[in-house]
């Protein structure tokens, strides 16, 4: 396992990178979201499909009330429009300022549910579990958020620092060869800068 502590104060946070990562979500929330009761699992179709029963499953182990909100895949999902069902759906869920949301997906669902969580109740921690490689090297750290406007992309949003974020690399064995491409080119482009 590989662990990279992201040093910002009272927002640091770590980052932890090992195969098997998802089944260990529970334990590692308890960790850094001590008070947390209940947890929205915010996910896409095409991800929530393949991973969010292992995730529900380990934090439910944990004693997490822990339930999925699946969107449509794709860009066009990061808008206000969803942010509003977030937003319903948390409150349906009846979180509350210490409970938190998990982005299950890559930088679509990570914006858009770490913005729902900088603004819901004023701010609620959230966690990252990137599912591809370039949200895994890049929108899942930093603390970007926001949504799109039909004017333009990432035109609203906030810096909200996740309290961890887990990428484990056999998630990325379900991305197609072109998203996985994508991704290795950031990482080369970060190389380079």
């Amino acid at each position: 396992m590989k662990l990279l502590p992201v040093s910002l104060g009272d927002r640091s946070y770590d980052i932890h990178i090992a195969p098997g990562r998802l089944d260990d979500t529970g334990k590692l929330c308890q960790h850094v979201l001590p008070r947390a009761t209940r947890l929205a699992v915010v996910t896409d179709d095409t991800v929530g499909g393949l991973y969010a029963h292992r995730l529900l499953q380990s934090l439910w182990a944990r004693g997490y009330t822990a339930s999925v909100i699946s969107l449509p895949a794709g860009e066009q999902t990061k808008s206000l429009h969803n942010l509003g069902v977030l937003y319903d759906s948390f409150m349906e869920m009846g979180l509350t300022r210490t409970d938190a949301v998990v982005a299950l997906g890559g930088g679509v669902v990570g914006d858009l549910a770490g913005f729902a969580a900088a603004t819901y109740q004023r701010g609620i921690p959230y966690v990252q579990v990137p599912t591809t490689l370039l949200s895994a090297v890049d929108s899942s750290v930093g603390g970007k958020t926001a949504v799109n406007l039909p004017g333009g992309k990432n035109q609203v949003g906030a810096f909200h620092q996740p309290a961890l974020v887990l990428c484990d690399p056999e998630l990325l064995h379900s991305l197609p060869p072109q998203e996985y491409q994508n991704g290795c080119g950031e990482l080369v482009k970060y190389a380079m800068l």
